[in-house]
């Protein structure tokens, strides 16, 4: 395996020149330069490096070695380990005598440069693994649960336990900015058995473990809204808690529909629980029917006698505040005759009376369906 990318193996040479103000050369398994302060000799191979492989040691390199040797300059040349693996030389250029006290930290902390990216690509391997996994579960139609299950377990992950799938969405202008950071920190809120992701429509989703829903939903809905305040327009939406792995693509509809609901209902929140809009959800999908536009051609005549919106305001309080008149006109600042005088006029462009409860279902309706078109 090639541990060395020439893109490392540079970004080392320049890291560690800031510190030393000494060339520094590092070179492939091969003796070949891959990274270097003097990026002319980039591609050429280095016979101390080729002799420090081979003998597993650090050579020096002296005046006199200097006409011995191919493509070398004094300095020292240092093996590199990995893994228990020999899989590089770092050299640094100078006299041996001034910079043989720098040589094994220069050789440290090229390892540790590598020890460290190895160890972020391995983050950012096991992160794509989960993409693909939470992706699929989502996605797919047709669910094979022991592939499923057998994939889940490299992550620690039991798909079997109860979960609660999130689905968090953010304005298509700020996602390169934003997505990156909002899923660590998302994650940093995760226990070990979540899984995090991005979606292939860019958005994120959590499958979110839980142990009752009743209690543990506001406590996530808590922590969804602290991290979503810091997010422009950034909503998320919760489906129903699902068991069984086909059930998870379910939630994740329902999850995208509250948002989708959320927003245009009560646009100032950030987090939308289907269980609150679950009735508006119906609503929606029952205004994609044939039969929709015929049934609300009322409601299209309130909507052309209504200019102000002051009526549809005044339907959506009434409902809101469970037909309580006092508790109506004190939120809408007006008086129970203004109330009164506006229900009458309703009654009289629709023909559906506020106070018949078959008619205020089916103003209420007309509304939510209007809404959400």
């Amino acid at each position: 395996m090639q541990w060395f990318t020439p893109k490392l193996a540079q970004k080392i040479v320049d890291r560690t020149m800031k510190i030393l103000g000494k060339n520094i050369n590092v070179m492939d398994r091969n003796g070949v330069i891959i990274g270097s302060g003097d990026r002319s000799r980039i591609g050429h191979t280095h016979d101390g490096a080729l002799l420090a492989l081979k003998e597993n040691r650090t050579i020096e390199i002296d005046e006199q070695s200097v006409n011995q040797l191919k493509g070398v300059k004094m300095g020292v040349n240092l093996p590199i380990h990995f893994l228990g693996e020999t899989v590089g030389v770092i050299g640094i250029t100078g006299d041996p005598n001034d910079i043989r006290e720098y040589a094994e930290l220069v050789k440290m902390a090229a390892e540790m440069v590598l020890q460290q990216s190895f160890f972020l690509e391995q983050v950012q391997w096991k992160q794509r693994l989960k993409e693909d996994l939470v992706n699929q579960l989502i996605y797919d139609d047709y669910v094979d649960e022991s592939s499923f299950l057998e994939r889940a377990k490299t992550f620690g992950v039991n798909l079997f336990l109860p979960r609660l799938v999130i689905v968090v969405e953010i304005p298509h202008e700020q996602i390169q900015y934003v997505n990156q950071q909002l899923l660590r920190t998302i994650t940093y809120e995760l226990a070990t058995e979540d899984l995090a992701a991005f979606t292939y429509s860019s958005e994120i989703v959590v499958l979110k473990s839980i142990v009752n829903e009743e209690r543990d939903i506001g406590d996530i809905i808590g922590k969804m809204e602290r991290i979503l305040q810091k997010v422009t327009n950034g909503k998320a939406g919760i489906g129903p808690c699902c068991s069984k792995i086909p059930a998870i693509k379910q939630s994740y509809e329902l999850a995208k529909q509250a948002v989708t609901v959320g927003r245009k209902m009560d646009p100032e929140r950030y987090v939308y629980h289907y269980k609150e809009v679950e009735f508006e959800i119906l609503l929606s999908e029952m205004g994609q029917l044939p039969l929709a536009g015929s049934a609300f051609e009322f409601y299209e005549r309130l909507l052309e006698h209504d200019e102000t919106g002051e009526l549809q305001e005044t339907l959506h309080v009434y409902i809101q505040e469970k037909g309580e008149l006092n508790k109506t006109a004190s939120k809408l600042f007006v008086h129970r005759n203004t109330l009164r005088y506006r229900f009458e006029k309703i009654q009289k462009i629709t023909g559906k009376d506020p106070h018949n409860i078959k008619d205020l279902l089916q103003l209420y309706t007309a509304l939510i369906v209007h809404q959400l078109r």
